[in-house]
């Protein structure tokens, strides 16, 4: 119940956890690249749709982590133009959302079918 009442007020505990796990990992980049991320973060955060997939910032501390490992330069990775990296973000994660809808509609609609066949028999 306390639990309950605490998610109420200050939101998912489970969803906060994994957000500061995600904030160690990018303390722990480069300057560089843990400057990247935050600028991008918060542009993400204002031009991204809402509802859409957090798991996009997983995506790209794996990418900042590995190209920080290999010493590549931030340019490298992320382009000269960060604006439209950050909008491939976006567009890549709209994709998938866009993918996983597509699916939940075709297993919905093949439940159906296949039901609707049985109560044909």
């Amino acid at each position: 119940m306390i639990k309950w009442i605490l998610e109420v007020i200050i939101g998912d505990l489970d969803e906060k956890s994994a957000y500061r796990q995600k904030m160690k990992r990018v303390k722990a980049l480069p300057e560089n690249y843990r400057t990247a991320f935050r600028k991008i973060q918060k542009y993400l955060y204002h031009h991204g749709e809402e509802g859409w997939n957090m798991a996009i910032f997983d995506d790209l501390i794996d990418l900042f982590e590995s190209s920080a490992a290999d010493r590549k330069d931030l340019s490298d990775v992320i382009g000269n133009d960060a604006a439209k990296f950050c909008d491939e973000l976006i567009l890549a994660a709209n994709t998938n959302q866009n993918t996983r809808r597509d699916k939940l509609n075709q297993e919905i609609a093949e439940y159906f079918d296949r039901k609707g066949s049985k109560d044909a028999q």
